[in-house]
């Protein structure tokens, strides 16, 4: 039984990396737009300053919401109806990629209008303990390329 426990965590381990190498490449994609007008007015906001880990294997999860507080609608990037968002870790000078988000190509990758005043929120999960932040791609228009740029406030995982 402890076998399998540890194949799995292994496995999952496993594809957690490859999952954030194939986000980082995309994210890197997106981060190479044109930034764009309005998305100065989109904030990111996480629930909490602090998650902790919990199951087996231990993780986080960070809610968050993305909120348009300008006059014009912004686009966010998403996965089918969830709002994608790219995880920054702080490793004692600067934030670096820890992960970034990925979509299966069966769903819709066309970026997520939100009218001014609205919001929508999602979620991403977190394996290891350290400082964090969360990294959003906005445009102005839903066939602008995006910018990586709106970050959230900094967060614990415990």
């Amino acid at each position: 039984m402890q076998f399998l426990r540890t194949y799995h965590l292994e496995a999952l381990m496993a594809f957690c990396r490859r999952f954030s190498l194939a986000g980082a490449g995309i994210a890197l994609l997106g981060a190479c737009a044109a930034i764009s007008g309005p998305t100065k007015f989109v904030e990111v906001n996480v629930a909490a300053a602090t998650f902790e880990r919990v199951g087996i294997p231990a993780v986080a999860t960070v809610p968050f919401s993305v909120t348009n507080r300008g006059s014009a609608s912004a686009f966010v990037a998403r996965c089918d109806t969830r709002v994608m968002a790219a995880v920054d870790r702080w490793n004692g000078q600067s934030w670096a990629e820890y992960s970034g988000d990925v979509c299966p190509a069966i769903y819709t990758t066309a970026p997520l209008e939100i009218a001014p005043g609205a919001s929508a929120s999602a979620s991403r999960s977190v394996v290891e303990p350290g400082k964090y932040r969360l990294r959003i791609g906005t445009a102005d228009a839903a066939t602008a390329g995006l910018d990586w740029s709106i970050v959230s406030s900094q967060f614990e995982i415990l």
